[in-house]
């Protein structure tokens, strides 16, 4: 970690730009210290009277400046112990990216067709790069999921840890970040869907052929299960977003499904079985 005295140069560098909150120079300035090597993921920040004074502002403004920084999860506060740069930004963009879809930046059928792009791609590199241990990971979450079908909450928390493990088991950070940030992102859209699954078992057994493709290292196979698979919860989706547009409950409490939606649905699952 560098010097306070070499901090305080780099950043100095930069003259502070006019109408700028302090909130958004004093980001900025530790950004040009990470930039520049001074600061790097999960170094300790400077005592507060030292930070102050290298960055140019009184100490109430920068308190206020890192709560807020805080917030956004750039920062952390450790008891007793300072201010520390966030060792990993993960759970900061999967937060960021849920309020993009709650402000209907972002829809979910959009996310469908990335996930479209992305996860057939990660499941051949899957299959290409899984170690045991990867394979172990997804045998433990695809065995969760077999004793959960039929209970939609365990049968969910299951299937984060299986799209987990088989986003680690790609091997590329860019792609694991990616992949959890819009699996999580989605997740309650994900819950809403699932009384529309009819099969629970034939559901199981599309994720186990997504397992055994990648344990038995065919990334051709794999790419396609994952396709098959995305193809049938996008269809579960727009029934999702048809029931809605209906009146969202039935009779019996469940959310109600359009018949041209199921027989689509119905043809998929048949497609499962050839």
């Amino acid at each position: 970690m560098a010097s306070s005295r070499d901090i305080a140069i780099t950043a100095g560098w930069a003259e502070p730009i006019h109408r700028e909150t302090v909130m958004a120079m004093v980001a900025r300035r530790i950004e040009q210290l990470v930039r520049s090597r001074d600061l790097k993921a999960g170094d300790r920040l400077p005592a507060e009277p030292d930070l102050a004074q290298m960055l140019g502002v009184s100490r109430g403004s920068l308190r206020e400046a890192l709560k807020g920084l805080m917030y956004l999860g750039l920062i952390k506060s450790r008891a007793g112990d300072g201010t520390y740069i966030q060792s990993s930004l993960s759970r900061v963009l999967n937060q960021h990216f849920q309020w993009m879809i709650l402000l209907d930046e972002v829809k979910h059928l959009e996310i469908y067709e990335l996930r479209k792009i992305i996860e057939p791609d990660a499941a051949a590199l899957a299959a290409k790069r899984a170690t045991r241990a990867d394979i172990e990971c997804l045998e433990a979450a695809l065995d969760g999921m077999g004793e959960g079908r039929g209970n939609p909450g365990l049968f969910h928390a299951f299937d984060i840890q299986f799209h987990d493990a088989f986003a680690q088991a790609s091997g590329n950070a860019a792609i694991q970040t990616t992949m959890r940030m819009l699996y999580h992102a989605t997740s309650e859209a994900r819950k809403a869907v699932l009384p529309f699954i009819d099969d629970w078992d034939r559901h199981w057994r599309r994720h186990e052929r997504v397992f055994v493709c990648i344990r038995d290292h065919k990334p051709a196979l794999a790419r396609k299960a994952v396709l098959d698979d995305l193809h049938y919860a996008e269809t579960l989706l727009r029934e999702h977003a048809v029931s809605l547009s209906k009146g969202g409950l039935g009779n019996d409490g469940h959310l109600k499904r359009s018949r041209a939606n199921s027989r689509r649905r119905k043809r998929l699952s048949r497609n499962d079985d050839q």
